[in-house]
């Protein structure tokens, strides 16, 4: 058993300064302070453009449809960044249209894809808002559609936090924390 004795002073909350509404109205106004948020890239390829009336009802509408999302490396520049306060993500699926595949890209803030969000059982059981990861998921379950109209397929989708990185391919973000690792891994065992 851990008994902690702390020589601490008590203090008491009447000791902090008020804090007016005004002074956090970022809270109230629901705009989001830039400081506290990552700036992800908001696109869907082409393709998406094409059947937009389709998809209105599933997806938020992108900052723009271009065929730059579907690039390995994007630049901000040239594709369109949101403030997210949450983590950005990126999609990919290969729809089968007259028997061809054809690679389709969504990327945006986690609160700006789906119009009815991201199933939260999924998110809290892969952790998505505790580490970056890229994994495959049937799209029925994660967007919770309902209906015998949706079918089995899948879509990999990649979760990070750090500003733009949701605009590269998801093999790049997978690879970056093994190669982190070691490279720690190696100057440790050099210098002992």
């Amino acid at each position: 058993m851990l008994i902690f004795v702390s020589n601490l002073p008590f203090v008491s909350l009447s000791q902090f300064p008020q804090v007016h509404e005004s002074e956090i109205g970022y809270i109230y106004d629901n705009s989001i302070p830039s400081a506290d948020t990552a700036r992800c890239f908001s696109c869907m390829s082409r393709l998406y453009e094409a059947i937009w009336p389709v998809l209105a009802n599933i997806y938020k509408k992108p900052r723009n449809f271009t065929d730059e999302c579907d690039d390995d490396s994007l630049d901000p520049s040239r594709v369109p960044v949101v403030n997210c306060p949450t983590i950005c993500v990126s999609m990919v699926e290969e729809p089968n249209i007259a028997g061809v595949r054809v690679r389709g890209f969504i990327r945006g803030c986690m609160n700006d894809v789906l119009i009815g969000g991201f199933n939260q059982t999924v998110v809290g059981w892969y952790r998505w808002m505790h580490r970056d990861s890229c994994r495959p998921y049937r799209k029925k379950e994660l967007f919770m559609l309902p209906g015998p109209s949706t079918d089995d397929s899948q879509i990999e989708v990649c979760t990070c936090y750090a500003d733009h990185c949701n605009g590269s391919s998801s093999s790049s973000n997978r690879s970056l924390p093994i190669f982190s690792f070691i490279w720690i891994g190696l100057f440790l065992m050099l210098r002992l």
